[in-house]
């Protein structure tokens, strides 16, 4: 049995059985990050592959998304920015800072010691008060004020960039509000736990606002026919959530459910981006009717292992792969055991998408080429180790 990029995708995302291949979704190189020096200076970058739907004006490279045969990647005919983007200066105690003015987080770039190229760092949140949040959205609109309506969600123009695509890998379409990323960048974490004791009715009003965004573009993209949703929002740190799961039941759950909701009336799927320890908000994320999560950071504490055994027939799996710590820091042979024991752990019976679990930095080039040739090597089905 041998099934097409979109046959293996669906087959994994709606928890079908086993597929021929377990598939691949990476994130790809951080263009900043030395393990993107690298790849430039391998012989794979230099075999350049563009995509070029028929009624296009447009050319996609996806020289990185065939070098990793990836199987599902996020990339979208309708552009990168789908809201205004809106950026001034900091105020003088934020030297050479700017501020993004959807959401507040005050950001500063700075070159990384590394490569020696400019990277925007985040320094701080400025929507510390609900008066001066209200200000600015008075003065430069609120998100849901800011979605470009001229971008053409055309059914056409999704089915023409599907069918281009197809050799390569299934595409999904990325949200532009991460609504949980956005609150604490914007407050900063500090005013959102005063927030949480003071005005909860704040959070709320945030948290509603960055969900109506994101369900207005999701209308958009249900109409031109696209059926796999992509969210960021990060929940937890190394080896802990951020909230209580009450926090977490009372003031982010309702409104991913809200997005989620929107998604499921439309027939789209949805895959959850979340770094950190997040094992005990996962039961819950599947019971409003999240289909896949992603990142499953190992370094954070995630168990993969036991979230399979006790979610894996109720959610699909993304990730794994310990991107933060022996994909960075171990050997060649320490990477392929890595890839070897989370295909092992996670993609009995089906459900799984082999990856790593964030975006690639730093990671040594032999390490790259070592985590490529691994997940070709085990990801076939059955798995027989």
């Amino acid at each position: 049995m041998t099934l097409t990029k979109r046959e293996r995708v669906f087959r994994t995302l709606e928890l079908d059985g086993e597929p021929d291949k377990v598939p691949i979704n990476v994130f790809g190189f951080e263009h900043t990050g030395t393990s993107f020096q690298a790849y430039k200076n391998s012989p794979e970058s230099k075999e350049i592959t563009w995509i070029k739907p028929k009624s296009s004006k447009v050319k996609y490279y996806i020289t990185e998304q065939r070098f990793w045969n990836v199987d599902l990647y996020a990339l979208d005919p309708f552009g990168y920015v789908k809201l205004k983007t809106r950026t001034k200066k900091a105020p003088p105690e934020y030297p050479e800072c700017y501020i993004d003015l959807m959401d507040g987080r005050i950001y500063k770039t700075v070159k990384q010691i590394e490569t020696g190229l400019s990277y925007r760092w985040y320094v701080g949140g400025f929507y510390t008060t609900p008066e001066i949040l209200h200000a600015h959205w008075d003065q430069h609109g609120k998100p849901s004020e800011l979605i470009i309506d001229k971008i053409n969600y055309s059914p056409r123009l999704w089915e023409e960039f599907v069918e281009a695509l197809s050799p390569y890998f299934y595409p999904m379409v990325s949200m532009p509000i991460n609504p949980t990323e956005s609150l604490f960048n914007g407050l900063s974490l500090v005013r959102l736990a005063y927030y949480m004791r003071k005005n909860r009715n704040f959070i709320h009003e945030v948290m509603e606002e960055y969900a109506k965004t994101n369900i207005e573009i999701i209308k958009r993209l249900a109409e031109a026919g696209v059926d796999i949703i992509f969210f960021g929002d990060d929940f937890g740190y190394k080896g802990n959530p951020i909230f209580s799961l009450k926090d977490f039941r009372e003031l982010i759950l309702p409104y991913h459910k809200m997005m989620y909701n929107v998604c499921k009336k439309y027939g789209m799927l949805t895959v959850l981006h979340s770094c950190g320890k997040i094992d005990d908000f996962l039961p819950d994320l599947v019971e409003i009717g999240l289909n896949c999560i992603q990142s499953l950071e190992a370094t954070a504490g995630v168990d993969l292992k036991g979230l399979k055994l006790a979610l894996g027939d109720k959610i699909c799996f993304m990730g794994g792969l310990d991107s933060s710590g022996v994909l960075t820091f171990g050997t060649p042979q320490d990477v392929e055991n890595n890839v070897k024991k989370c295909i092992k752990d996670a993609g009995q019976g089906g459900g799984y998408f082999v990856g790593p679990s964030h975006d690639i930095l730093n990671i040594p080039w032999e390490n790259i080429i070592a985590m490529r040739a691994a997940i070709e090597k085990y990801r076939k089905y059955p798995l027989n180790f």
